[in-house]
């Protein structure tokens, strides 16, 4: 081994240094040929979805302020509960039911349909309405839908008594000027009796319902008694044009079975005779 001074041995290290350098950077320029690494995907957030803008719930005025506005009698009494669920058809009932309270046959008029209008016209001009709704002391009403409609069923208190009325409704313009027609239900005379529970429309349609039913029976079912006219032969028989008596006849003559009918009561056959005796 040849020995080597302190300056040799840092020269022969310094060597080795920039060997090893050299092959480092070599490496490193060897690998610049290679694809590149992909860049990191970036996730995009996704979008809100759209917000639906719902149309606004139509706007109810409470009972109590369209009576105030409509000037309404105070003894009609409409529960929010049992109200309609609109401005236009709440405005038509109450404007109906003070017609009644304040016996105005010209407010009530112009909402009814031509029969009920008819009616109305009579019995105003004879005077009878008024006689009849100036007894009123409370009108208690519920609203509704069925199978007639709209409808609008009036607990009226007259002199102590209580009456009650049914009203299918259609509003078609303005409720606050005639806008709506109203047509009379028919009733049985205890109809009263018959209205229980919450419902009182769905009560009043079904006892008319059944008595519309039982409307369409007949009153009496009669059963017809049927004739045997099968040809019997007579077993017996007289010569020539001899009056038929009981178990005769004229040969060959067929006659239906029953009784024997005198054709002749006048006759040999009559009160004198073998069938009138």
């Amino acid at each position: 081994m040849i020995n080597q001074t302190p300056l040799q041995f840092l020269e022969t290290a310094v060597r080795g240094l920039a060997c090893s350098t050299i092959i480092c950077v070599m490496v490193g320029l060897g690998g610049c040929g290679s694809e590149e690494e992909p860049a990191p995907v970036v996730k995009k957030k996704p979008k809100p979805a759209p917000v639906v803008q719902l149309p606004p719930e139509p706007t109810v005025t409470p009972v109590a302020d369209l009576m105030a506005e409509f000037q309404i009698d105070p003894r009609i009494s409409l529960p929010e509960d049992q109200a309609p669920d609109n401005d236009a058809d709440r405005i038509a009932v109450l404007r109906f039911f003070d017609g009644f309270a304040k016996g105005d046959a010209g407010q009530l008029s112009g909402l009814l349909s031509g029969p009920d209008a008819a009616l109305l016209q009579r019995m105003d001009e004879s005077g009878s309405f008024q006689e009849a709704t100036q007894g009123i002391m409370a009108i208690n009403v519920q609203t509704g839908s069925a199978s007639l409609g709209n409808c609008a069923l009036a607990l009226i208190m007259v002199d102590g008594e209580f009456e009650a009325q049914l009203w299918t409704y259609e509003v078609d313009g303005d409720p606050a000027a005639d806008g709506a027609r109203f047509d009379s239900v028919p009733a049985s005379p205890d109809i009263v009796e018959h209205l229980s529970g919450d419902d009182w429309i769905a009560a009043w349609i079904a006892v008319m319902e059944g008595e519309w039913a039982r409307a369409t029976e007949p009153d009496e079912v009669i059963e017809i008694a049927s004739t045997d006219l099968s040809d019997e032969e007579d077993s017996a028989g007289s010569s020539g044009n001899a009056p038929m008596g009981p178990g005769g006849g004229a040969p060959g003559r067929k006659r239906p079975s029953g009784p024997i009918v005198d054709p002749n009561p006048s006759g040999p056959g009559g009160p004198g005779g073998p069938i009138g005796r």
